[in-house]
């Protein structure tokens, strides 16, 4: 797929892969088979939705906003954030698990699947007491109907595992976990499957919260989408409805904290104050009772008038300021810390019950994240300082409230007394009378402010809105999620043609050698002189008189380029045949192509001189004593002691190797070697020499001063692409003589021209 500047060459490529087409046709076979098991053996699953609307509280609303916004935390998009975390937290998961009894998944073998059966499964299974409870480990059973009787498998996560065989399902089976009980609620049938599973409420609560997605409509938005995909869509809808259920029940108790707090601080002050009134009332009794008093004089009265105004600002006065002590003690308690600050307790000042406003809301904010939320958190962190401040901001507040209405009553107090001059002539009974019965009306004040703040924190607590109104109630999509046949559609072809492409890419990539001749002659740029067939079965001699195979037609064919390649001022040519390395079929060629030019009633000599690896005269079956290394070794052996008759072609001899010599490179270099040459190119029209391979001897270098060419054999599958470079480079040096290239191992359906019915 490679060529040598290391670029893909897609045409190429493109051809490989369509003469590998059964390649495909398998990835697609089988990854159709596979995914075809995988459809029918999953159950499908669906997708269920819902969407609820979080309600802000109008009257902390603007106040909470502020005061994040100042603390740099956001607004009403990040109090929703906090509620989808609240929303999904572990405790609520778990509470909705355990409220649906859906601690145990019922599944009913159909098929390949195992369909989920809720909300009424076919059989019910009672664990040992305290199991549930206990358990650390997902617990699998198995159960199947078996004829009469039925067959239990019992598996403890990696811990235990157990298998009964049960006749009377009315007993306890005493199994790896302990006794259990399964209890039919419909009739069972032969062959009937069920597989129940158990998990520990943490991991279990953890799965079902990863599979629970809940995400904001808009980025600002309070609507908020929660989503699921499930194969048991009747089983999700109920989760989702208990979920929110659950929900707005934690919040409305969250919130009703705050009411129930202050009722609990009204209740206690009234107390106190209805002890001081009755103290207030009696003082007056018996004051009156002591000094014989039963009606105020008219002069008085009308003294009094004129300064009851005051004494009813200063009581106005004295009653903020005493609620405004309450609260300060409250929040500098220390046991206090953590707790809602009382607030409707009829504190005109806003900033004061602003901040207690907003204080709440945060610590109430604080307190549900920490259900789902480590330590760590930094939004719990955040608003821990946030608390802080604000803590700090209302007794400030507070105080400079309390400073305010302490100038206030320095003020109406000295109003007053200058009224109160006025009632000097007022007999000294009458004046301290007035003075018991100013108390007694304040004390009553302040408690019937209190017993209606009361009834209004009552009210309030009767009449908590739900914080999340569902605007679209939990339903299924009608079209499946999957498995989709689109989808499954669109795997097979990816898969089925991905992976044998994959595979054969790879492979060529990491496979150095020659796939084809197409790819050889792309990559080769010297003269192509023809290419051979396969030899299937194993005949050394393709070329015979007489025979019209594919083998013998491109042998043919060869021997009708080399004439046209050979240089034209050369007579009786000498043909050196070599390849890169052993197994290309040079010995082969050499032979069969020396057979078909005898075939032209031409005189041809086979010169073997692999010396280093004879082989030549072993697949001849010709004798290897007293051969060529003979007579380059001694002088006395003279060429028609080297001449061997082929037997093949009356026109063709042999020159064998011989044995093999100690020394190859110096007789290959002896002068007797060249003497050779100029007497064989006398006798004969042709002398074709079979040498030792390239790349691993310099044996066919030095004979190249005897050579008229040199015929470069490679066979696919055998040679590499790196041999080739080298081959030219060689060339290039002129190392080899007048080289042409001939392809060996080629497929016969793909070589010759209308020979491929013959035999080769």
């Amino acid at each position: 797929m490679e060529n040598n500047t290391n670029t893909i060459d897609i045409k190429a490529l493109t051809l490989k892969l369509l003469r590998k087409w059964y390649w495909f046709a398998l990835g697609l076979f089988i990854t159709g088979c596979l995914l075809t098991l995988y459809y029918f053996s999953t159950t499908s699953k669906f997708a269920v939705n819902s969407r609820i609307m979080i309600r802000e509280d109008e009257s902390q609303g603007m106040n909470n906003f502020a005061a994040l916004s100042a603390l740099g935390l956001g607004g009403s998009g990040k109090i929703v954030d906090d509620e989808m975390a609240i929303l999904t937290s572990r405790d609520i998961i778990s509470d909705v698990i355990q409220s649906l009894n859906i601690q145990t998944e019922y599944r009913k073998r159909k098929g390949l699947r195992w369909l989920g059966q809720y909300p009424t499964p076919d059989l019910r299974v009672e664990y040992p007491e305290q199991f549930l409870d206990t358990m650390r480990f997902k617990t699998t059973l198995k159960f199947r109907v078996r004829g009469s009787g039925y067959v239990l498998k019992v598996k403890y996560g990696r811990e235990a595992s157990s298998k009964h065989k049960i006749t009377d399902l009315s007993q306890p089976i005493e199994t790896c976990i302990g006794p259990i009980r399964i209890i039919p609620i419909r009739p069972f049938e032969p062959g009937d499957k069920y597989k129940m599973i158990t998990a520990p409420m943490l991991p279990l609560a953890a799965a079902y919260n990863e599979n629970i997605q809940t995400a904001k409509l808009k980025r600002e938005s309070n609507v908020i989408n929660i989503a699921t995909k499930t194969d048991m869509p009747l089983r999700a809808i109920d989760f989702i409805k208990k979920e929110i259920e659950l929900y707005n029940k934690s919040a409305v108790d969250d919130k009703n904290m705050m009411a129930s707090n202050t009722a609990m601080f009204i209740s206690e002050r009234m107390n106190i104050i209805e002890a001081e009134l009755s103290k207030a009332e009696q003082d007056v009794q018996n004051y009156k009772q002591s000094n014989h008093l039963t009606d105020l004089s008219s002069e008085a009265r009308l003294y009094l008038m004129t300064s009851s105004e005051y004494e009813k600002r200063l009581a106005e006065v004295d009653m903020q300021y005493n609620l405004l002590d309450y609260v300060e003690q409250f929040v500098q308690d220390s046991k206090n810390n953590g707790k809602l600050i009382p607030a409707n307790l009829g504190i005109a000042d806003e900033s004061v019950t602003s901040l207690i406003s907003g204080y709440n809301s945060s610590l109430i904010r604080r307190m549900r994240l920490e259900r789902s939320a480590t330590d760590t958190n930094p939004v719990l962190k955040q608003l821990a300082i946030e608390s802080e401040l604000m803590r700090g901001n209302i007794v400030a507040t507070i105080e400079s409230v309390k400073q305010s209405l302490r100038v206030t009553r320095r003020d109406l107090q000295a109003q007053q007394d200058r009224a109160g001059g006025q009632v000097s002539t007022v007999p000294r009974k009458e004046r301290e009378y007035i003075e018991v019965e100013r108390q007694r009306n304040l004390k009553e004040q302040l408690y019937l402010l209190l017993y209606q703040k009361r009834e209004e924190n009552a009210l309030l607590l009767a009449s908590t809105v739900m914080p999340a109104k569902v605007v679209d109630v939990a339903k299924q999509d009608p079209e499946r999620v999957s498995p989709k046949i689109s989808i499954l559609g669109l795997i097979w072809l990816v898969l089925g043609i991905g992976i044998p492409f994959g595979i054969i890419y790879l492979y060529d990539m990491f496979n150095d050698r020659i796939e084809d001749e197409a790819e050889y002659k792309r990559l080769i740029h010297l003269p192509y002189a023809g290419e051979l067939v396969r030899n299937h079965h194993g005949r050394f001699v393709a070329v015979q008189d007489g025979v019209n195979s594919v083998s013998a037609e491109l042998f043919r064919s060869l021997r009708t380029n080399l004439r046209f390649m050979q240089p034209a001022d050369v007579k009786n040519p000498v043909v050196l045949v070599t390849s890169a390395v052993n197994g290309e079929g040079k010995s082969y060629v050499a032979t069969n192509l020396a057979i078909s030019l005898a075939l032209l009633n031409k005189k041809v000599a086979l010169v073997g001189l692999d010396i280093r690896k004879p082989m030549l005269a072993h697949y001849l079956g010709l004798p290897t004593q007293g051969n060529l290394t003979s007579y380059l070794a001694d002088p006395s052996f003279t060429v028609d002691d080297l001449i061997v008759p082929s037997g093949l072609h009356a026109g063709l001899d042999v020159l064998p190797a011989g044995v093999i010599p100690p020394n190859p490179s110096e007789l290959i270099l002896s002068e007797r070697l060249d003497e050779l040459f100029k007497e064989l190119r006398k006798r004969y029209d042709y002398i074709i020499v079979d040498t030792a391979p390239v790349e691993l001897v310099s044996d066919t270098f030095i004979l190249t001063r005897v050579a008229d060419m040199t015929l470069f054999v490679s066979r696919i599958h055998r040679t590499t692409r790196d041999m080739l470079a080298s081959l030219q480079q060689h060339a290039a040096d002129g190392r080899l003589k007048n080289v042409a290239c001939v392809l060996n191992g080629v497929k016969s359906a793909r070589a010759g021209y209308g020979y491929g019915n013959t035999k080769s």
